[in-house]
């Protein structure tokens, strides 16, 4: 399942996200200037289901680019592997839009 959000932030509040992702529990894969990826969760989700959404593999990208003023655009694109026979639950895909609007607001805050 795919989710994908874009929001812009001022300059200095970029160094908020990795935080964020680090108490949501996510692990910092890769980096440059404008540029993160971040993993959590474990194959192994698909040997034991679980309806812990923090468990399921979720990979995410996130690209900064050139906003007007002092500010940059933040493209976030969330990738969360459903594999085996693990069927989303409404429940489910709410926590991960929250997730992903908590971000925004975690950003943006001064």
């Amino acid at each position: 399942m795919k989710f994908t959000k874009t929001f812009e932030v001022d300059r200095s509040m970029v160094n908020r996200i990795p935080t964020f992702m680090a108490i949501q529990h996510y692990e910092l894969e890769m980096s440059s200037p404008s540029y993160y990826r971040f993993k959590r969760g474990s194959g192994l989700v698909f040997i034991k289901p679980t309806f812990d959404i923090t468990k399921i593999p979720t990979t995410v990208d996130i690209s900064l680019m050139e906003a007007e003023g002092d500010r940059l655009q933040v493209l976030v694109n969330y990738n969360v592997s459903g594999k085996g026979t693990h069927i989303f639950t409404s429940e489910e895909r709410e926590k991960i839009m929250a997730e992903i609007e908590n971000l925004e607001l975690f950003a943006k805050v001064k």
